[in-house]
């Protein structure tokens, strides 16, 4: 008899976890259940499944009427996934439908509904009761640990709301058990309930306890540049050509259910992920992945902090350096000294005017010295659009002149320095490399010098400010208005100018010999004057240097050479002079002859 009864308290048990999961698995489909209100009278089930279809799949949909037929402007959508639920309820809550605004929320039990309208609320009564030694084997809790320790890991991002309808649910679920097996036991049923109560508060522990070593193993991946139309065995297969994998899972987007182009792949041994790692050119349908080690959350967040740490360079004072020319450098060979001298000037301009604080470099606009008087605005954009890689970028170009100094053409005279302004900084930046202390543009001893504008940011600020004036003030104008005609402009109408900040990679291939210093990035320290002025000096001393050196060449020539280049002259020279003698004879003879006839003309008389 013992026997018997423990058997049927056993079976009694099953039963009972059996109908717990079943009412479990319910409220899960539950949860991507749709309330939609404010329905228009003439709404059919037809046309709100059309309308909700858009985005998953529907299990089923129903419209509340009243007893007659009419509708009640209410109806639930139940689709088969919540993450489909969760984006129809994104797109479609407060937009028209048959020209009437929907509100979509997500469906509330019926208790719960009654209690949030409910504005009056009861005292709780608790009632007392004596406690009950319930014996449960160990074996049963560790299944049922197990079972649960699954079920959360497949609904971990349930709310305390979800834990709160669950135990609505148990509580359910213990009255239909009640009903269907037909026990009257008021022990059994509360042994039930303090083992639900249990079962709960496993689950909420295990949420807590679940941590990943995946990290700290090493044999995890992270993979970027994955196609869009990759799946899970796609990637599965493109990296086990490398190891055996534990898994590979691509991250998707829990809104848009669409692909991130990342994804995870975890091997089983430590090693084939190293292997895996030192591999390059890996493809996948046409994408070349990039594969790095994992991070852990907090190595990211770490990494993020250094980023936002990073230098900060908001007046680009780190251009000052691009194109500056150092004594003893290659690019300093063959500079005149006046070019030196020229250049020594403008970086001890540019350190003067910088110490104002709304001085800025600009990123899109050069400045250029040396410009041949004779040069025209045309003829400097024609030299700066061969570099340009696309024409479109050059925006402006202008010689400064001198207009109190106007010539008969009505040009001023050329203050031979001009601006180019580009649209973007790469193309600024190659034309400033390329044609920077360039001996083949203008001349041997007059190079052009070639560096970024150093800008005021209150005058432009001033510039933008009349120029939202003059498009309020013009009828033509899109921003015109007729309000502002007669009336102070507002600073606060005009919109600020963007003065951008961002490293630029550096292609290499613009650098040439005679190019200069390259800028770096956050290095915004400016140059000593002791330190332009030493460097002038150096490249002085290296200019003369270099023509005594020539002289000397030429003294130290071998007789025998000067022999062979002089001989091949003097014959030239007496072939030149032995022409000119004997045209010279010629002539003189010519003369004679004139003047024998011109005196026999006159010894004769008149009349003979």
């Amino acid at each position: 008899m013992e026997v018997t009864g423990k058997s049927k308290k056993k079976n009694q048990y099953v039963r009972e976890k059996l109908n717990l999961k079943r009412k479990l698995s319910k409220k899960n489909k539950h949860r991507a259940r749709l309330c939609v209100r404010n329905l228009p009278f003439e709404t059919t089930e037809e046309s709100l499944r059309q309308h909700f279809e858009k985005f998953g799949e529907i299990d089923d949909l129903k419209l509340l009427k009243k007893e007659d037929g009419v509708l009640l402007g209410v109806g639930f959508v139940q689709f088969k996934l919540v993450q489909k639920a969760n984006k129809a309820k994104h797109h479609l809550n407060g937009k028209p439908f048959l020209n009437r605004t929907i509100k979509c929320d997500w469906a509330l039990p019926k208790d719960k509904y009654e209690k949030s309208n409910s504005t009056t609320t009861e005292p709780i009564k608790i009632k007392e009761e004596d406690e009950i030694k319930t014996e449960i084997k160990e074996e049963d809790i560790k299944e049922e640990v197990e079972d649960l320790a699954l079920d959360t890991g497949k609904n971990e991002s349930e709310s305390d709301s979800d834990d709160e309808e669950r135990k609505d649910s148990i509580g359910d679920s213990d009255e239909e058990h009640k009903d269907a097996i037909g026990d009257t036991d008021e022990e059994k049923q509360d042994e039930i309930d303090d083992y639900d109560e249990e079962e709960v508060k496993v689950k909420e522990e295990s949420k807590t306890k679940v941590v990943s070593n995946d990290v700290s193993e090493g044999k995890t991946i992270f993979i970027k540049n994955v196609p869009f139309a990759a799946t899970n065995e796609d990637i599965k297969k493109c990296m086990s050509q490398y190891g055996s994998l534990h898994y590979g899972v691509i991250c998707m987007d829990q809104l848009t259910e669409h692909s991130k182009g990342t994804a995870f792949v975890k091997f089983m041994n430590k090693e084939d992920a190293d292997a895996c790692l030192t591999k390059t050119g890996i493809t996948l349908m046409g994408n070349t992945l990039e594969c790095e080690r994992a991070l852990s959350k907090d190595e990211l967040n770490s990494k993020s902090d250094k980023k936002s740490k990073g230098p900060t360079d908001s007046r680009n004072l780190y251009l000052v350096k691009e194109g500056v020319i150092l004594a003893g450098s290659k690019a300093a060979e063959s500079v005149s000294a006046a070019d030196m001298a020229k250049r020594l000037q403008i970086e001890q301009y540019k350190t003067q005017m910088l110490r104002n604080l709304n001085m800025f470099v600009a990123r899109t606009r050069l400045v250029i010295h040396n410009v041949p008087p004779n040069w025209s605005d045309a003829q400097l954009k024609q030299l700066f659009l061969k570099q340009c890689a696309r024409p479109d970028t050059l925006r402006e170009v202008k010689i400064m002149r001198n207009m109190r100094d106007v010539g008969a053409n009505g040009v001023g005279r050329s203050k031979e320095f001009a601006f180019v302004a580009f649209t973007t900084h790469e193309a600024a930046l190659h034309a400033l490399r390329s044609l920077n202390n360039n001996p083949n543009i203008f001349s041997q001893s007059k190079r052009p010098i070639i560096a970024f504008s150093i800008e005021n940011r209150s005058k432009l600020r001033a510039k933008e400010r009349r120029l939202q004036n003059s498009k309020m003030k013009n009828p033509a104008s899109k921003n015109y208005d007729p309000n502002a005609i007669g009336k102070p402009f507002k600073k606060d109408n005009a919109k600020k100018h963007k003065f951008e900040n961002k490293p630029v990679k550096d292609n290499k291939e613009d650098l040439q010999k005679f190019s200069g210093v390259t800028a770096s990035f956050g290095s915004s320290k400016m140059r000593s004057k002791f330190n332009l002025r030493t460097q002038a000096q150096v490249h002085h001393e290296q200019v003369k240097k270099e023509k005594k050196k020539k002289k000397m060449e030429i003294q130290k020539r071998p007789l025998k050479q000067k022999e062979k280049k002089s001989k091949p002259l003097k014959q030239k020279l007496n072939k030149l002079k032995a022409d000119d003698n004997f045209a010279h004879l010629v002539n003189n003879y010519k003369q004679k002859l004139l003047n024998a006839n011109t005196a026999d003309t006159m010894r004769k008389k008149w009349y003979e």
